[in-house]
């Protein structure tokens, strides 16, 4: 069923108006007339059955919802290739993730001319997406930060994926409450880069014996954390 989003606070049996972007996927591309039957997730992430009335929405009922992890999960993710990162952001939202942090590190090749078109961009990539797995919040993308500014995002778990490292392998089973974790560009960090993210309060982890491709580390890490959390 679809979901779409709401920047307000729903009451059943009441009517929201829908924006133009909501009208036109339903009525054009969907092509669906009154009466059609569809989700909407309010500005306090509750869920509710609505019914298409014109350009309104006619709340039916509300839907009990628990889509989202019991881990608050912050992903800095150093910036790749687009159609990569357009991908590690679609798979982070799909997973659960609650907050993406763009990284722009010393071997960082992406170049942004244009960032606040870049973050809008970012930000409907990651609501498609939780409409379609029926999130009930849309993961905030935060303006792209350096290697000094990691400490803003220290949550109770805070990790740096490095491939030189010896450290322990991630121990997904025992987090709870937050975490933050860090990965790194093609190419990886610099060595003076870790210490500074070190120094701000970040463990190097492994994972595992394998040098795995920055988009393919960013989602492994989230899926692990998922999976986790919800045996």
């Amino acid at each position: 069923m679809q979901q779409y989003f709401v920047d307000e606070t729903i009451k059943p049996g009441s009517q929201v108006k829908l924006n133009d972007e909501v009208l036109h996927h339903i009525k054009h591309v969907l092509r669906k007339t009154d009466g059609y039957i569809f989700r909407l997730a309010d500005i306090d992430h509750q869920v509710y059955l609505a019914q298409l009335n014109g350009d309104y929405a006619l709340i039916v009922d509300q839907i009990g919802n628990d889509s989202e992890l019991p881990l608050q999960i912050t992903a800095i993710i150093a910036l790749i290739k687009n159609d990569n990162f357009d991908l590690v952001l679609q798979k982070l939202t799909e997973i659960g993730v609650s907050r993406i942090v763009p990284l722009v590190t010393r071997r960082t090749m992406v170049k942004i001319k244009d960032e606040t078109k870049k973050l809008v961009r970012w930000q409907k990539i990651v609501t498609e997406a939780s409409e379609q797995c029926h999130r009930c919040i849309i993961p905030q993308v935060e303006k792209p930060i350096t290697v000094n500014d990691v400490k803003a995002y220290l949550s109770k778990y805070n990790y740096l994926a490095y491939e030189k490292s010896d450290a322990l392998y991630l121990p997904y089973e025992s987090v709870s409450d937050s975490l933050t974790y860090i990965i790194g560009p093609e190419g990886g960090f610099d060595r003076d880069e870790v210490q500074i993210i070190i120094d701000q309060g970040f463990e190097c982890i492994s994972l595992g014996k394998r040098i795995l491709r920055a988009e393919t580390a960013a989602i492994f890490v989230a899926a692990n954390l998922a999976g986790a959390c919800e045996r």
